[in-house]
């Protein structure tokens, strides 16, 4: 049971820190520190989920101590750089805690899968919500940290488009390999590549080339991992 525990735990801590935060609110962390509300909204708010995924009454001390690590170490983040580096640190840290709460919480307690929802479910709805904006936000500090740069014909359009494309890519992989479908994977990047063949502008080939392999090698892990399951 410590796995899907675990998952329910990681499913609400990926909404938290991901799904239910704007760059408004990781702004403030950063800048303004301890001293920003934003990260007491959000400590409140990794409490609130964690207790709701146990789905059991008695865990309320355990989504405390959740969200009480959780601020701390958040906190701690706010005073380093914003790098891929200290974003894996960040996110090992977080996911560690979670894993030692359940252990401990079903050393002395009994856990149900909640309404009878199958393991692979669960693996199902993080794996989703990982392809999601926490893909997002790696590959772009990746794409920073070896300074592969958005090209400058394509500053002012943002990173939104290429979110959405890399979601929907990332999506479709996921199902491909969940269905073994690889013939179908290797369509879509055979399709993708094609749509870059004319593309003369090295700086913009290297940046798509690179965040698109980058977005297939989550996907297909995520999609592995489920598969374990």
């Amino acid at each position: 049971m410590w796995v899907e525990l675990f998952l329910c735990l990681l499913l609400a801590h990926l909404m938290a820190d991901f799904a239910l935060q704007t760059s408004k609110s990781c702004k403030s962390k950063r800048e303004k520190k301890w001293r920003s509300g934003w990260h007491y909204v959000h400590a409140a708010m990794v409490f609130v989920l964690s207790w709701l995924a146990s789905f059991h009454l008695d865990f309320w001390w355990c989504a405390l101590v959740i969200a009480v690590m959780h601020f701390a170490i958040d906190i701690w983040k706010s005073y380093r750089e914003e790098n891929v580096k200290w974003f894996v640190v960040d996110q090992v840290l977080h996911i560690a805690i979670l894993g030692v709460v359940a252990w401990q919480w079903l050393r002395f307690n009994e856990w149900i899968v909640p309404l009878g929802v199958g393991t692979k479910y669960i693996a199902l709805l993080v794996a989703i919500v990982v392809c999601w904006k926490p893909a997002n936000i790696f590959i772009k500090l990746m794409l920073k940290h070896y300074s592969v740069n958005v090209p400058d014909a394509h500053t002012d359009t943002g990173f939104n488009a290429g979110a959405l494309i890399g979601n929907l890519e990332r999506w479709l992989i996921l199902a491909f390999v969940i269905m073994q479908r690889y013939e179908a994977l290797g369509l879509l990047i055979a399709a993708k590549s094609i749509i870059r063949f004319g593309d003369k502008e090295t700086a913009k080939t290297e940046y798509v080339l690179a965040g698109t392999l980058m977005s297939i090698f989550i996907a297909v892990l995520a999609g592995l991992m489920v598969m374990l399951f």
